[in-house]
């Protein structure tokens, strides 16, 4: 078991996390994260996700992460309640049996306006502003730490050439995948600033990342039917919406159909 010994919250930090809960039950927890918070710690990143899962303990049983968000990404996080049930969350995602649907703002328009980005992608040290730094970049098959990608995406509305709403279904789950691919085809997500491309963002989006966890639908761990949650966009990307003309309401899952 990699939980990590309780510690002392604070009742600020306690309110905050359980204010964060869109769902739970006897098996699952489930988190709309803001986008800002890490969910583990790692150099430099004391606050996150995992150490304040205490406050969610029932019967000295601490929840564990079933799998992971960006830190700048924000939306749908799932916990497991107990280590069977964490354990069934992490299958449903590397089986593929998870089905997460992401919304992004893109600098431009996606061409085509559906369709498949697969292939491999690896850590790298890229030389960038203020020193070198690690990306995800394309790598070919039998690479040292080579890893296949494959998302599906889908433009779901434009504001002319300048920006578009696009519908994201990642089918395996690489470090920045989304953000990778989307900067592959020359339009960045709106905010990224790890993942660039050479198009102008459009004047009045604030910066941040324009990337949310926004739906999930997956076996329960209970073995009972099917969870599917989804969670509003957060304010920045509501003022983005507002800013491009674009309408959560009018959105139809362009994955359902064909």
């Amino acid at each position: 078991d990699d939980a990590p010994p309780p510690t002392q919250l604070s009742a600020s930090d306690r309110a905050f996390l359980t204010s964060l809960v869109i769902f739970s039950d006897a098996h699952v927890i489930a988190l709309n994260k803001p986008a800002g918070l890490a969910v583990q710690g790692g150099s430099k990143t004391t606050r996150h996700v995992d150490g304040m899962l205490d406050a969610l303990s029932e019967d000295g049983e601490r929840p564990r992460l079933a799998h992971r968000l960006d830190r700048d990404t924000s939306g749908i996080l799932l916990l497991g309640r107990t280590p069977a049930a964490t354990a069934k969350l992490a299958k449903a995602f590397q089986s593929h049996a998870a089905r997460k649907t992401y919304w992004a703002i893109t600098v431009g328009v996606p061409k085509p306006a559906k369709g498949h980005i697969k292939g491999f992608l690896k850590k790298a040290m890229v030389d960038g502003k203020g020193g070198d730094r690690e990306l995800m970049v394309a790598a070919k098959h039998g690479e040292d730490g080579a890893s296949h990608a494959r998302t599906t995406y889908a433009v779901v509305a434009t504001a002319g050439q300048r920006a578009a709403w696009v519908a994201l279904r990642p089918e395996t789950g690489r470090t920045h995948q989304l953000r990778v691919h989307m900067a592959m085809l020359g339009t960045a997500i709106a905010g990224d600033r790890k993942y660039v491309c050479d198009r102008e963002t459009p004047g009045g989006l604030k910066a941040q990342l324009h990337l949310h966890a926004r739906a999930i639908s997956l076996p329960h761990p209970s073995g009972k039917g099917t969870l599917d949650l989804e969670v509003p966009l957060p304010d920045h990307m509501q003022h983005a919406y507002a800013t491009l003309g674009f309408d959560a309401r009018d959105y139809a899952d362009p994955f359902e159909v064909g």
